[in-house]
């Protein structure tokens, strides 16, 4: 699976946690790990908490052009509150969700197709285009932590 790749590549990063670079992020690489990290948790958790009869799919243009081509613009979409990280992101508090996440990632596995979130601005993803949205939320953030690293 690519996510635990990807969580991989956010294990490998934490030594990096406390840099900076104001031209690219105002936010600093442990707070991209961590953003993106409870945005894995919740919507893994919420994959296994939802009912799959309720799933309830409609198209919408924004869905379409992310899911197909991965667009998210930098500093425009604001977060929900439950994903900020709230105060400055440490190895412990990585270490932690890291964990969590490759528990919930194990969980999932098993859990119907039709199991699925309910995302704010892209309405119902089934579980496989979560794992698609949750690939390409983690990759926009990585890629902003390369530029951080290497900006």
């Amino acid at each position: 699976m690519e996510l635990e790749k990807l969580v991989q590549k956010i294990e490998l990063l934490l030594p990096e946690i406390d840099k900076e670079n104001e031209k690219v992020s105002k936010a600093s690489v442990g707070w991209h790990l961590e953003h993106s990290l409870l945005i894995l948790n919740g919507s893994l958790k919420g994959l296994a908490m939802t009912n799959p009869d309720n799933y309830n799919p409609k198209f919408s243009i924004k869905k379409f052009i992310f899911l197909n081509f991965g667009v998210i613009p930098r500093g425009k979409i604001k977060s929900p509150k439950q994903f900020i990280p709230s105060e400055t992101p440490s190895k412990e508090s990585i270490d932690k969700l890291l964990n969590l996440a490759k528990e919930r990632l194990e969980a999932i596995k098993n859990l119907p197709s039709k199991s699925y979130i309910t995302h704010p601005f892209l309405g119902d993803l089934d579980k496989k285009t979560t794992i698609k949205f949750l690939g390409l939320h983690t990759n926009h953030h990585l890629k902003i932590i390369d530029d951080i690293l290497n900006g």
